[in-house]
């Protein structure tokens, strides 16, 4: 299992697989909690899973059969690129019935999934019962918007269209969601001018408020975050102050640090465990690599990240950079750049913001329920925001869960 390819088949495999998991009941949601009295809030880190018809609906006829589209093996939904299989259809642990499948990855098919996942009314429907307001959302379905897949296509040019036709698709789910989703958009990271140029078009004509990137694009033979190839967008993302969001991102990669004989749910259990401290890795790289003196308004979001662990990597980088970079012309501290550049999410952490959050910085912590992912905070939001944020003030709880994210994605509240 040591090649990425035979690593996610085995994990969407294993994870997806029908009659697998325990379903997990879910009853009433609970009151909205004191602490989020008067605020609305706005999460930061959820999934919208892209639908059948997101591309066959948008494609020209001339691209009909070069777009992704669903098919079933074995009982578990596939995105397919003509005869391409670019991987499954996205996480979702949430049932149709609301109840919540635990040790899986995902229920294997589409259908099986809660509409609320992928569908704009629906969704607005659970944010209610739940007191969300606002969501920031994530792509859902792997390959089917990934660089690394749409790389290996034959025209590379199919790749840009297929990603067009995505952030199109979004900038829809945005406006018709009058104005409480807001999902991030995807770039052609392989070509820097058509990057540019959709990074513009996202901006401009759909009003997305975000990009998602991959923390070592070397991996997938795009030139790294240091190479004048990025130049064009983090002037944008600069001189716009659009945030870059990392989401879990490739600094660490979780599946191939578990021990193969364990059983899955034990081998998942440990991958998320890495996948969220990999976001460590980004902002070390970032903090170090002077971009933040050339981009001063550049903004990084660690998603699903989590917080407990910033304290101990900025004071580790900072004893570091002081031993292993002697003479380094960096302007500030690390504790400074995080300051100024870096936002964490927390979802179900209870010592980091109960604890740490003066420490880490109020106004770079955002609040996050990773819906419908099986780590997803669901169905205990209220319950967890009363808990850990119920001893703090009104500003401090408002700001955490309302003002941060507002101001970082120039969303009106």
């Amino acid at each position: 299992m040591s090649k990425p390819k035979e690593q996610l088949r085995f994990w969407a495999t294993e994870g997806m697989m029908p009659g697998g998991g325990v379903e997990k009941p879910v009853g009433a949601p609970a009151p909205r909690a004191k602490a989020a009295e008067g605020i609305k809030i706005i999460d930061c880190d959820t999934h919208f899973t892209e639908w059948r018809t997101l591309w066959t609906e948008r494609a020209p006829a001339a691209m009909k059969e070069r777009v992704p589209v669903i098919r079933t093996i074995d009982g578990m939904d596939h995105w397919f690129i003509g005869d391409f299989n670019v991987g499954h259809i996205g996480a979702s642990v949430i049932g149709r019935d609301g109840a919540k499948l635990l040790g899986r990855l995902s229920h294997p098919t589409i259908d099986a999934h809660h509409p609320g996942s992928y569908s704009v009314k629906e969704r607005l429907e659970v944010m209610d019962d739940y007191g969300i307001w606002a969501q920031i959302c994530y792509p859902n379905g792997g390959g089917a918007t990934h660089a690394r897949t749409l790389m290996q296509l034959d025209d590379p040019q199919d790749g840009v269209a297929i990603l067009r036709m995505y952030n199109e698709a979004m900038g829809e789910v945005q406006h018709s969601s009058a104005g409480r989703l807001f999902p991030q958009a995807v770039l052609p990271l392989w070509d820097s001018e058509e990057m540019l140029r959709e990074a513009r078009r996202c901006v401009e004509e759909h009003k997305l408020t975000g990009f998602t990137l991959p923390d070592r694009p070397e991996q997938f033979g795009i030139p790294g975050f240091l190479d004048p190839h990025w130049t064009p967008l983090f002037e944008l993302c600069n001189d716009r102050e659009v945030p870059i969001d990392f989401h879990l991102s490739s600094g660490i990669d979780g599946f191939t640090f578990t021990w193969s004989e364990a059983p899955f749910g034990t081998r998942l259990a440990v991958a998320s465990t890495l996948f969220s401290l990999g976001n460590a890795a980004t902002l070390c790289n970032f903090i170090v690599s002077g971009l933040f003196d050339r981009y001063p308004k550049l903004r990084v979001v660690s998603v699903e990240s989590g917080l407990g662990w910033v304290p101990y990597v900025l004071e580790q980088l900072t004893w570091n950079v002081g031993e292993m970079m002697p003479g380094n012309t960096l302007r500030k501290t690390p504790h400074e750049y995080f300051r100024d550049h870096f936002y964490v999410c927390y979802w179900f952490e209870t010592l980091g913001p109960t604890k740490l959050m003066e420490e880490i910085g109020t106004d770079n912590i955002l609040f996050e329920t990773d819906f419908p992912h099986p780590t997803s905070l669901y169905p205990g939001v209220q319950e967890h925001i009363e808990k850990t944020l119920g001893a703090y003030d009104f500003e401090t709880r408002k700001r955490v869960l309302q003002d941060n994210a507002a101001g970082l994605y120039h969303l009106p509240v």
